[in-house]
């Protein structure tokens, strides 16, 4: 299935520690900041949408960084300033505080995440799209166990959520010692970001990566009500073990489906790989409204674990494929704010719908979903018109 060496497992591990990390507190974060904190949802909701806004767009301040320090030293520093920071976090109660060091924590996590994925964009064409499955599959043997064990101790002793985390970066941060000095590659066409934009008109893939960004920030829009403003839907109906719980099948879902994914992408094409997701999105949106009950939450959550399958890899892979001159560490840190952007707008507007319109919220998320679905295929259709359009006038021209 996939061939790992030393350094692969290594980062493998590294990876599900951090996630571990991660995802034992982001379902969890607004129920902690509303329970543990004192803190009224309309406040809470823009802290987690500060820190979900850093987690990506912080990326913006590290895409240059990384090419200074090395990425084993970058990803030591995003490792162990995380833990630093969820220690002081967990002892603040001053709300301007906690903000300050959510997005101190947020531009931590997208120095680590950008210095992995840079690394893997290393990698030729045909192998890139298993490294970034492989890599999601981490992400998700952490996420099984982050949310099952930030639910446990949510349930036992809130005041220890993020305690638990922390230690999660500082296991993360020891195995990266063991990796070898990654040396990144030199290339006379990588361009930053600020020759990027300057030479934007001679540069054809300028307009195509800016488009494909925020086509992608619709995703994480999206990806972000299920990690955010499902647990508060539905506090008062299922305890903190049983939602972590349904995040743990969400997971373990992605982790026996991710592998398998690769192999079948080909036969499609990509466009209509994001219509079927967009449609599973909405579907899963829709049962949580119609029936939430146990069963049938389960069944959404599956539902949009399989959309996520489809387009997590998906949308790493092409940002590579289409950053054009741009460097691959700038260009997943353009990527970052733009999907930061997605994911903070996502997690305030769904948090806000439940606080005005309460069990209403995934019925009015479900015809966003259904809305953005027919602007994409509207989208394709015209885009295929234009070149036919295109291909007929050269063929006229011959």
């Amino acid at each position: 299935m996939y061939k790992i060496k030393n350094e692969g497992v290594l980062s493998f591990f590294i990876r599900v520690f951090n996630s571990i990390g991660f995802f034992s507190i982001i379902p969890l974060l607004s129920l902690w900041l509303v329970e543990v904190k004192d803190i009224e949802i309309s406040k809470a909701s823009f802290i987690v949408a500060a820190f979900t806004f850093m987690s990506k767009a912080g990326s913006a301040f590290v895409g240059g960084i990384i090419n200074k320090l090395g990425l084993k030293q970058s990803l030591l520093i995003g490792l162990f300033g995380s833990s630093l920071t969820l220690l002081v976090i967990t002892y603040s109660t001053n709300y301007f505080i906690l903000l300050l060091f959510v997005i101190t924590l947020g531009i931590f996590i997208s120095l680590y995440n950008i210095a992995l994925k840079t690394h893997i964009s290393m990698l030729e064409e045909s192998k890139r799209l298993n490294a970034y499955a492989l890599l999601n599959i981490a992400v998700n043997v952490g996420a099984s166990l982050g949310p099952l064990l930030g639910g446990l101790v949510l349930d036992w002793n809130p005041n220890n959520l993020l305690i638990i985390s922390m230690f999660n970066y500082v296991f993360a941060g020891f195995i990266a010692l063991l990796l070898p000095n990654i040396q990144l590659k030199k290339s006379e066409e990588s361009l930053n970001i600020f020759e990027f934009i300057k030479y934007r008109k001679e540069n054809k893939g300028f307009k195509t990566f800016l488009r494909f960004t925020l086509f992608s920030s619709i995703f994480w829009f999206l990806y972000t009500q299920i990690f955010t403003t499902f647990p508060v839907v539905f506090s008062q109906e299922f305890t903190g073990k049983t939602i972590g719980l349904l995040f743990t099948i969400n997971a373990i879902t992605v982790i026996l489906i991710q592998g398998v994914f690769p192999k079948f992408q080909p036969l499609i094409r990509k466009e209509l790989w994001y219509s079927i997701a967009f449609v599973l999105i909405g579907i899963s949106f829709m049962v949580l409204w119609l029936n939430p009950t146990i069963p049938f939450v389960v069944i959404a959550i599956i539902i949009f674990s399989i959309s996520e399958i489809i387009w997590v890899p998906s949308i790493d892979s092409e940002l590579v494929a289409n950053r054009g001159e741009l460097s691959s560490s700038w260009a997943f840190g353009v990527a970052g704010v733009v999907w930061g952007l997605g994911e903070s707008l996502g997690s305030f507007v769904g948090l806000n719908l439940y606080q005005y319109f309460n069990d209403f919220t995934f019925l009015i998320l479900f015809v966003l979903s259904a809305f953005i679905l027919t602007i994409h295929i509207l989208s394709l259709k015209s885009n295929n018109k234009f070149i036919q359009t295109r291909e007929y006038l050269e063929e006229k021209k011959i």
